[in-house]
């Protein structure tokens, strides 16, 4: 679903949050151009995070 939406132009930049496992079985499935449109990585596992957690974590844009 996520090469789709990047291939489909629906993604102009992403961040993707993940544990480091998942992050790195994530990264073998990414399609070339979503390279183009990943402008970061964090790998923490936030799940039972609060809102305001994850907002701490993802840097704001540039």
């Amino acid at each position: 679903m996520l090469n789709r939406q990047v291939l489909g132009g629906q993604i102009a930049n992403l961040i993707v949050i993940a544990a480091p496992r998942t992050l790195g079985e994530l990264r073998k499935h990414y399609h070339q151009k979503g390279s183009a449109v990943l402008v970061g990585e964090i790998p923490k596992d936030l799940t039972r995070r609060s809102a305001q957690e994850i907002e701490n974590v993802v840097p704001p844009p540039s």
